[in-house]
């Protein structure tokens, strides 16, 4: 991408040089954020996906993306804006797909995220001014104008509102709420432009007070470089006097009176904001480290996949099996120690059944969430016929018959590979899960893939005591940073799923041991198996 910065910086300046005596100012503005502010931004957004293929290939196909911008623009040949619009999308999948992996937490990172998408809206309105399409009653001059505002404000703002939330070393609440809003005012106000000049003054006002905040947390940030700390203040400064400008001109609007004109505005919210807001800042945060917290992405994730149908014969008909000798789902809970969990602490008989999970004969009683249940009735049919995850109705007890099967862990991707197959008694697959383990910044998470028809969905589970008690949870931390949640992942893309998991399992008597695990969808409580667990 560095090579991208300099070569769009190059090719700005040499079509300013040429075009100089019939430059048109807010084209030129355009340009400029093509041409040099999305290189920077995508530079320093994908430091921490380096090895991604999108972000490999944004950055291969970027000098055909300018070339196309620059054509565009000088020859008003509408297929030159059908590239750049093109390679926006894809940034706008990037921004997709980050969000879809990590899940909205943390804010400070679904700000990156949403700016990213926002420039798709920048390629389509630059597509429909160069081929001068009519949207609604907007004039060709809006559509333009409309399309600086996606390539500018929409784009940087949010980002710049991430790296702030970077710095940040706790949670922080207020940070969140300013995140909201200013993730969500560009379509609030772009709604406001459209139908209600009352909901756009609304909608810029808030969206001024959020910027306040903005600024409030970049001057209190610590930064590691004086001068980026400067430059990134500065531009927090200059954007509070453009903005006001905004509110003024919202004002005008709504009050059908002229307070300042769109020459003003286009000179204020164009050449002040570019060379005042968003250069200063994109400078500094190239002098200032960016690096997230946290590494949120390409989490070790099996990479088995089923086919329509799951059951058994999974592992053998893809010849999985390896004989290694394994007993239990972990080889020693010793290895989870963490400063969440003591293995020291935990209930031998617990620990027993983890480490020799064969030694254990378990009954399961199933029980679906009345509002559910509607939707269980068809899940029922459909996991019949998958042999995966077939639970049934439930509502009674029912014993499960185990048995841990070694696999080829260099099939699988990850390393200690077991599988552990549950049938009910009609010697039905219920489950077929791979056992594995995978440590990340001190902490070792089990990591259960469940094979899916073209798919699994991986299970990663931190533990924590509760007494002598274990629990295992899906449920991520409030500040964002942890492996744990539950995940669909398929050849293409990793999805993290609106679903979450805990166990609480316990010590009844010796060698007796009870378990519960409770599923939640979107934060409602949908389903809860009981298990009763005891030694053959």
């Amino acid at each position: 991408m560095k090579r991208n910065i300099l070569l769009g910086v190059f090719s700005f300046f040499v079509y300013i040089a040429l075009d100089w005596q019939q430059i048109h100012l807010v084209e030129a503005l355009l340009l400029l954020s093509m041409l040099c502010f999305v290189p920077i931004a995508m530079f320093l957004v994908g430091n921490d996906r380096k090895d991604d293929r999108l972000v490999k290939y944004l950055s291969t196909i970027y000098p055909l993306a300018a070339l196309s911008a620059v054509l565009a623009i000088v020859t008003d040949v509408f297929v030159f804006s059908v590239v750049w619009f093109g390679f926006t999308v894809l940034i706008t999948m990037l921004g997709l797909s980050r969000l879809l992996e990590r899940g909205w937490k943390p804010i400070s990172e679904t700000a990156i995220d949403f700016g990213l998408i926002y420039l798709g809206l920048g390629g389509f309105w630059f597509f429909a001014y160069v081929s001068e399409i009519k949207i609604m009653s907007f004039s060709s001059l809006t559509n333009l104008l409309t399309a600086i505002h996606f390539h500018y404000s929409a784009f940087v703002i949010p980002i710049f509102m991430g790296f702030i939330g970077r710095k940040l070393t706790s949670s922080h609440r207020l940070y969140t709420l300013v995140s909201l809003v200013i993730i969500s005012s560009p379509m609030t106000i772009a709604v406001g432009i459209t139908i209600s000049r009352k909901l756009e003054f609304i909608a810029v006002t808030v969206y001024v007070l959020a910027l306040i905040f903005y600024a409030f947390f970049v001057f209190t940030a610590h930064f590691q470089r004086k001068l980026a700390k400067f430059l990134v203040s500065f531009s927090a400064a200059v954007l509070l006097m453009t903005i006001a400008f905004s509110l003024i001109y919202a004002f005008g609007r709504v009050s059908s009176s002229v307070t300042i004109t769109i020459p003003t505005m286009i000179f204020i919210h164009g050449v002040v904001n570019a060379f005042g807001v968003v250069l200063p800042a994109l400078v500094g945060w190239l002098l200032e480290d960016t690096a997230p917290a946290y590494p949120y992405y390409k989490k070790p994730m099996s990479a088995l996949f089923g086919k329509k149908r799951i059951g058994e014969e999974f592992i053998t008909k893809q010849n999985l099996i390896e004989d290694s000798g394994y007993k239990g789902l972990v080889d020693q809970m010793s290895d989870y120690s963490s400063d969440y969990f003591d293995d020291k602490k935990l209930s031998a008989s617990i620990r027993d059944f983890y480490e020799h999970t064969s030694d254990f004969d378990l009954k399961a009683n199933i029980h679906w969430a009345p509002w559910f249940k509607p939707f269980a009735h068809l899940y029922e049919k459909i996991s019949k016929h998958v042999q995966q995850l077939h639970l049934g109705m439930g509502n009674h007890w029912e014993t499960m018959q185990g048995e841990i099967i070694g696999v080829n862990s260099n099939r699988d991707g990850r390393e200690k590979v077991r599988a552990w197959v549950r049938k009910n008694e009609q010697q039905e697959s219920i489950f077929v899960a791979l056992y594995s383990q995978h440590t990340s910044d001190a902490e070792t998470y089990m990591n259960i893939a469940l094979p899916l028809p073209f798919s699994n969905m991986t299970g990663i589970l931190k533990l924590r005591n509760e007494g002598k008690n274990l629990i295992l949870t899906s449920k991520l931390r409030p500040d964002g940073n942890g492996d744990e949640g539950i995940y669909l992942r398929s050849r293409y893309m990793t999805i993290r799923l609106p679903l979450s998991e805990t166990f609480v399992i316990t010590e009844r008597e010796h060698n007796q041991l009870a378990a519960t695990h409770t599923m939640w969808i979107f934060g409602f409580p949908f389903l809860a198996i009981e298990y009763q667990i005891q030694i053959k």
